[in-house]
């Protein structure tokens, strides 16, 4: 297990966000590509009309499992072929990657059905580049800071402590979200402030699978993320 360098949180964070930026411009780029050509290439905008039926006649099945397999199963079968990456107790990691973002799935597709109650459009409505931008400054201001980043975080953790409560506890003390959670802003806001605007850009029944195949990424820049947050000992 990777331990916490003797850069201070922001520092930490600058270096992960270094490290994830090629990779994070790549997936980044590909996704604006389709966000275009749904508006502009009728095969691609049909092919993506199939995924927004499916998601609207099975609304909450869609988010778990699409998000379970993207976020969860994918990053982890990833893992596994990579030495390096391989987690020290698989199939309880598996469980864990698939519960865990089953349920960040429930939530953030919640989430998103909100700030299209509260910024629009409305049915029948143009979507406009300003109902795009107050949902990307809510997501990545309200929901980033106190949901999105602090839980993944803590997740992340938990994981890496063998899912142990008390070893846990140990680390939520003082300063934690310091700590824990702000290395893991800088990349955050790196992938999710462009790739929010991109998916916000598209119908809501379209969003949640956009932002999952950019998620498929951030689960794996979350575990290199991970040591970068990660205390070599427990704090009293």
């Amino acid at each position: 297990m990777s331990t916490l360098s003797e850069d201070s949180p922001w520092t930490a964070g600058r270096r992960a966000a270094g490290e994830v930026a090629i990779p994070a411009s790549l997936v980044l780029g590909l996704a604006a590509v389709v966000a275009f050509a749904y508006y502009h290439v009728a095969a691609v905008h049909d092919a993506m009309e199939v995924i927004a039926s499916v998601r609207r006649k099975n609304t909450l099945v869609f988010a778990m499992v699409s998000t379970s397999l993207t976020a969860g199963l994918i990053p982890w079968a990833l893992r596994m072929a990579l030495k390096s990456l391989r987690p020290v107790y698989p199939w309880r990691d598996l469980l864990h990657s698939l519960i865990w973002w089953a349920l960040m799935g429930l939530v953030v597709d919640q989430f998103y059905a909100l700030l299209t109650f509260l910024f629009g459009p409305a049915p029948g409505a143009d979507l406009t580049p300003a109902i795009v931008l107050a949902k990307v400054a809510c997501d990545m201001s309200v929901f980033t800071i106190f949901v999105g980043a602090p839980f993944n975080a803590v997740s992340h953790l938990w994981k890496d402590l063998g899912w142990d409560f008390t070893a846990l506890r140990a680390q939520l003390g003082s300063g934690w979200y310091r700590r824990i959670v702000v290395p893991n802003l800088l990349p955050n806001w790196l992938v999710w402030i462009p790739g929010t605007a991109i998916f916000y850009s598209l119908p809501a029944d379209l969003q949640l699978a956009v932002a999952n195949a950019i998620g498929c990424m951030w689960a794996l820049m979350c575990v290199r993320i991970a040591s970068h947050s990660r205390p070599s000992k427990p704090l009293a």
